[in-house]
């Protein structure tokens, strides 16, 4: 398709200047992949945009920390049939998770926060939670029992602290209230106003007891505010973002760069059609889904969680501190599309070579974002891939798993 934009042979073959290339560039052959074929990458992502799947999207491949694919594909508009850019900005969703959780982990390096505190230390309302279980008979079926521990720092970064989500649990009552309860905020309400919220709602589970993919990150947002003393954007940008040179990436995207937002397409009735671009001025600070950013600022992202926790002089993390988030605390995730990974602090971590159903290696660790953008970094074999999409529904299996074999096949030493 002539829509595609072919950016890294370009570059590989030293022709022209890529201004956005976010890491050292090589031939792929210098460490150790086959050009030929990393170039099934793009004649996958065309068929997928034939096929009225994709819109359109940017891949990266990055080994020994050099950039060694980097193409944007198709479009970026449907509409205006504006083409895909390498610079182009991507609503993150999910992805936020795993730069939160880096936020969270500066704190408890600086001993400002500790794993095992209760959340009630940080914020009071959480304090004495209750459970909401079911009862026949009991007025609203349900009746409310004690938790039998608070809520910790580590429940909210394993996703075990007791609150409604993922795998559904709309049997439960506590979800129904849940969903009752927050429909009297306002649609982009403050983060402090939110977890208030939040915190008048009975549990769905006993702490610790279940992993719910679901307000836990929300939380822990508001517990950076509170110990950070600033808001979370704030604290972002200054510890995670300008020491990354993550120009691009915010809960807001600037109005001089709303021209790079990619919207997002949903499939209905094998087509696409538009449903929006995300918010470009939210009071609502979402550390579980509320960032914007390019693949050039994510992939930098990427190359400091795999040099150990530094890029370019700037360290954020220790080493001892990033494999403490990359190490197996839930054995098995309990969503279909991530068999074979078990889940650490933030991100989801491959436990072996055969159960996932995709090529890698244990120990390959990553997550990825509603509207199918993902990454994953493989310590064993020093890569990094991700893929940038702004498409839904969610999970797209096809276009995220065949990116990732597509680039494990061409690994060849």
């Amino acid at each position: 398709m002539k829509t595609r934009r072919t950016l890294s042979v370009l570059v590989l073959a030293g022709l022209v200047r890529l201004q956005a290339a976010p890491l050292p560039v090589a031939k792929p052959e210098d460490v150790g992949m086959s050009s030929e074929r990393l170039e099934r990458i793009a004649p996958f992502v065309e068929r997928l945009q034939s096929e009225n799947k994709i819109a359109g999207a940017v891949t990266v491949v990055a080994r020994n920390g050099r950039l060694v694919q980097f193409e944007a594909h198709g479009f970026a508009d449907l509409e205006s049939k504006r083409s895909m850019r390498t610079d182009d900005i991507f609503a993150l969703a999910s992805m936020t998770k795993p730069i939160a959780t880096v936020g969270v982990l500066m704190l408890v390096e600086e001993g400002r926060v500790l794993l095992s505190d209760p959340l009630e230390k940080f914020l009071p309302a959480f304090r004495d939670r209750k459970v909401a279980v079911a009862k026949a008979g009991a007025p609203g079926g349900y009746e409310l029992e004690p938790a039998g521990r608070s809520i910790t720092i580590h429940d909210l970064l394993t996703h075990r602290s007791g609150f409604p989500g993922q795998p559904s649990d709309n049997d439960r009552p506590a979800a129904k209230l849940w969903r009752d309860g927050m429909r009297s905020l306002p649609a982009d309400p403050l983060l402090a106003d939110y977890v208030d919220k939040l915190a008048t709602l009975p549990l769905n589970a006993q702490p610790g007891a279940e992993w719910r993919y679901g307000a836990s990150t929300i939380v822990l947002g508001r517990v950076i505010e509170v110990v950070a003393g600033k808001s979370l954007d704030v604290y972002l940008r200054e510890r995670i973002f300008e020491p990354l040179g993550m120009v691009d990436t915010g809960f807001a995207v600037p109005a001089e760069k709303l021209g790079r937002l990619v919207p997002v397409y949903a499939r209905r009735d094998s087509r696409l059609v538009r449903t929006s671009a995300g918010e470009t001025s939210p009071r609502f600070f979402s550390a579980s889904g509320g960032l914007f950013a390019t693949a050039p600022d994510y992939v930098r992202f990427c190359q400091m969680l795999l040099n150990g926790g530094v890029l370019d002089g700037h360290r954020l993390l220790g080493r001892k501190t990033i494999e403490l988030m990359t190490a197996i605390d839930v054995p098995q995730i309990p969503l279909p599309f991530l068999r074979g990974q078990g889940f650490g602090l933030g991100v989801a971590i491959r436990s072996g070579n055969g159960d996932s159903g995709v090529m890698g290696s244990a120990g390959t660790y990553g997550w990825s974002g509603a509207y199918n953008t993902y990454f994953r970094i493989d310590p064993q074999e020093k890569l990094i891939l991700a893929i940038f999409q702004g498409q839904s529904p969610a999970n797209d299996l096809e276009s995220t798993y065949g990116f990732q074999n597509l680039v494990m096949q061409a690994v060849t030493e």
